[in-house]
């Protein structure tokens, strides 16, 4: 079991990490394209996720993420990457880069939290979720197709369940926020720590352009994953509004909860200052196993089986982007998700909020 200082050790080490890429690479003339047309630095993009930035705020469920994203052919690079793992498992599933295609790369270091509503109990509360967290890295190549219309995205994500860092942000938060402390984490899905891995495959098409003084985008994506969270999905997005931006560097359906690594910006691919624009979407999923719900291998004190937990889920999200500086953009995003149990308190929809930062170069 993780003590409170390695704990504390684990949280600095990822905040370290963050901190030493921006820093590294911010300044550097690193924006020079390679021989492969990505360049070395395409940008970042820290993503906040938690119940109080909606307006209703309901501190369960999906309670809050954390996750930075660096783009490039950096991320391919760092000694903590995952892109040689990611290029063998996508060579054991027969995918390959085609041909005069480009290939972007990013990686992405993050935390997850997931509680019941009542977080004033110690004990097991068997009528509600279990508490969850997930600590994360993840490396993702997305594939531009020469038609200009298909992006292929591939990811791999590895992590630890079970730590005390959600814990201990959490009870941060709250002190901060002078509300009740949570008293069950200690109950928390693999408490203790559990090593677990996931690899996901999406297909994403652009379907529908309307330019004019107000730019329309529709797009639809087709997406299966493998390991703490097993699904298909298919989604439909579209935004509406001054869009500078490529419609491959927008993917709001790439978000299992928490979202997945975001592509950066090629040179010149952003072409204006002065991008605003909302955004909406919808997306179907057939999930066969979530860890958050029912578990790994290790034992936990409360989990479901796949019998209490919904099958089919729906969700739905609505957003708004504004640029804020040549090379930065800022956005907000509200999501819904239906019920994951079938029965008890924790049977309710859930809701959550996002805020974004992204910075290109």
């Amino acid at each position: 079991m993780f003590s409170r200082q390695q704990t504390s050790s684990v949280a600095a080490a990822i905040l370290s990490l963050t901190l030493l890429a921006t820093s590294a690479y911010a300044d550097n003339n690193n924006n020079i394209p390679t021989n492969t047309g990505e360049p070395e630095n395409s940008g970042w993009s820290l993503h906040m996720d938690n119940d109080l930035f909606t307006p209703k705020k309901q501190d369960r469920d999906y309670t809050g993420g954390l996750a930075m994203t660096f783009a490039g052919t950096r991320a391919q690079n760092w000694p903590i990457s995952l892109d040689p793992a990611l290029s063998q498992v996508n060579h054991w599933f027969g995918i390959h880069d085609e041909d005069n295609s480009l290939t972007l790369h990013s990686l992405q270091v993050g935390l997850a939290a997931f509680a019941p509503e009542d977080l004033t109990r110690a004990d097991v509360n068997r009528d509600d979720r279990p508490y969850a967290s997930l600590v994360f890295l993840a490396n993702s190549r997305v594939n531009l197709q020469d038609d200009g219309q298909t992006a292929i995205q591939s990811t791999l994500t590895a992590g630890v369940l079970g730590t005390r860092i959600a814990e201990t942000m959490q009870k941060q938060i709250h002190t901060l926020t002078e509300s009740d402390p949570p008293q069950g984490w200690r109950h928390q899905i693999s408490q203790g720590g559990e090593p677990t891995l996931r690899y996901t495959y999406a297909h994403q098409r652009l379907w529908l352009v309307r330019d004019g003084e107000h730019h329309l985008e529709v797009k639809y994506s087709n997406e299966g994953s493998v390991g703490f969270l097993t699904e298909a999905n298919s989604a439909i997005s579209a935004r509406w509004g001054r869009i500078n931006t490529p419609w491959w560097s927008f993917a709001p359906d790439r978000a299992e909860y928490f979202s997945q690594p975001t592509t950066g910006l090629l040179n010149k691919s952003a072409t204006g200052s002065s991008e605003f624009y909302l955004w909406a979407g919808a997306k179907i999923r057939a999930r066969a196993y979530n860890a958050f719900l029912q578990g790994q291998f290790r034992d936990s004190e409360l989990s479901y089986t796949s019998r209490e937990v919904r099958p089919v889920l729906g969700e739905a999200w609505l957003g708004v982007t504004k640029q804020i500086s040549p090379h930065s953009r800022l956005s907000w995003v509200w999501r819904y998700q239906s019920s994951e149990l079938r029965s008890g308190n924790g049977d309710r929809d859930l809701v959550w909020g996002s805020i974004l930062i992204n910075r290109d170069f």
